[in-house]
């Protein structure tokens, strides 16, 4: 009788050590530099911009609709956000790269990870390099905080 309790611990052991684990990876892999959401979007993006070299290396996730400009590379897109100025809505995001073969349609909401790296647009900016995209629904507010520096 004693063996059968001993099994049943030692069982309860291992089951709890894997459980342990996975619940602790999961954590690890949840953990970015900059998670955005509507209310720290136009905020973290201003920060980044205006410290891209402290911010190379960096993780980022954030959840955005596909903008794309005309005279941008075949594998380059905007994960945007709406953000109302002055009453006229504006296209707020990051520039982002993505070389996998995956069919992305302009206005489609996507939440992505990756990392920031130096680019250039026009000028020196950061950009995004793609780690994961997914599809997602569209949240109920699209739109963004208009950062303080904005309304003063």
């Amino acid at each position: 009788m004693l063996k059968i309790h001993v099994a049943i611990v030692i069982i309860v052991a291992i089951a709890l050590f894997f459980e342990i684990t996975s619940i602790f990876k999961n954590n690890l892999s949840d953990s970015f530099d900059y998670v955005l959401d509507e209310n720290n979007f136009t905020e973290t993006l201003k920060v980044v911009h205006d410290n891209i070299d402290d911010n190379v290396g960096k993780s980022i996730k954030l959840s955005g609709f596909v903008f794309r400009l005309p005279d941008f590379r075949s594998n380059y897109f905007v994960c945007g956000r709406n953000m109302l100025l002055d009453e006229e809505e504006k296209v707020v995001g990051f520039l982002c790269t993505y070389n996998k073969d995956i069919e992305l349609v302009d206005g489609e909401w996507i939440e992505i990870t990756g990392t920031i790296i130096k680019g250039y647009y026009t000028t020196d900016m950061p950009i995004i390099e793609i780690e994961s995209i997914n599809k997602i629904t569209a949240p109920t507010n699209t739109f963004v905080k208009t950062p303080d520096f904005l309304t003063n």
